[in-house]
């Protein structure tokens, strides 16, 4: 469904960096920029209870729930699938820019799901941050106050979802690695720039149109 796009994949978990690099990345070598969570909203309008069982299932739940009364191991479980389920919609909408090449990024982009889709004319790259830094960058995110007084504990629904998270990036680091694929790791050793010149010598090999 692809096989003619030029395609910069740039997967991995929250709060390391992947939304701002791949604009970076998009903005200067004027490429479409294609962000998971910014079509997100709209595919859970599209979904049924019995195709996207997840997708439906967050659709509906309180910030009580998604973070602080289910144990992590189903919150990671359920945030995999819905994953999985969006995937799909996330293929759907690429292959309507026909040839355009575009720099795709977001959480979406599990490497099994994304190997199946590889090929000459695509790059990717998975960024992973340290549990510590990724800790750290979300306390720094207003937003994540808001959700968090929406909850019957926020420390405990943080420290529930900071879990979640960190278990979420390992499971994206161990598929990575199993599959061969290229992984960034972030501790915030790196610059911000220093991190951009790692994914743009990776990306080089694409001749950009």
């Amino acid at each position: 469904m692809l096989n003619n796009q030029v395609i910069y994949w740039i997967g991995g978990s929250s709060c390391a960096g992947k939304s701002t690099l791949a604009k970076m990345y998009a903005e200067k070598y004027e490429l479409e920029l294609y962000s998971c969570d910014e079509y997100f909203d709209r595919h859970l309008q599209d979904v049924a209870t019995s195709e996207y069982p997840a997708m439906h299932k967050v659709s509906t739940m309180s910030p009580n729930e998604a973070f602080y009364t289910r144990e992590v191991q189903e919150q990671l479980s359920v945030y995999i699938q819905v994953f999985i389920e969006d995937f799909s919609f996330v293929i759907k909408d690429l292959a309507k820019r026909k040839d355009k090449p575009v720099v795709v990024e977001g959480n979406q982009l599990l490497p099994s799901l994304v190997s199946a889709h590889l090929n000459e004319h695509h790059k990717a790259i998975w960024i992973i941050p340290t549990e510590q830094f990724q800790r750290e960058q979300y306390s720094k995110r207003e937003w994540i106050q808001g959700i968090l007084q929406n909850t019957e504990n926020p420390a405990v629904a943080f420290n529930k979802w900071m879990f979640r998270d960190a278990l979420f990036s390992e499971f994206v680091q161990k598929s990575a690695f199993e599959l061969q694929l290229n992984v960034l790791e972030v501790d915030g050793s790196n610059t911000l720039q220093e991190n951009f010149r790692l994914i743009e010598n990776l990306f080089s090999e694409i001749i950009h149109d």
